[in-house]
């Protein structure tokens, strides 16, 4: 009976140690994660900083009298 209790405590303390150290991965994998998001979101944000400005010279390039809006009549 002694030896049943070694080997269960054994058993319980091998999968505490396994469930700490998939926490720590996960923890470790999260924090990896918001710094590459956060890496990301800064270069996307210089992206569009630098497409503002183009983005709006073509808009005011473009005129609405280039668009003719008819109401023809259809033979169906």
């Amino acid at each position: 009976m002694e030896m049943l209790i070694k080997v269960l405590i054994g058993v319980v303390g091998f999968a505490g140690s396994l469930c700490a150290v998939f926490f720590a991965w996960v923890g470790l994998s999260i924090v990896d994660m918001k710094t590459e998001l956060a890496v990301t979101h800064e270069k996307v944000a210089n992206v569009e900083e630098m497409v503002k400005p183009m983005w709006e010279k073509f808009i005011s390039e473009k005129t609405v009298a280039n668009f003719t809006v008819t109401n023809v009549a259809t033979d169906k």
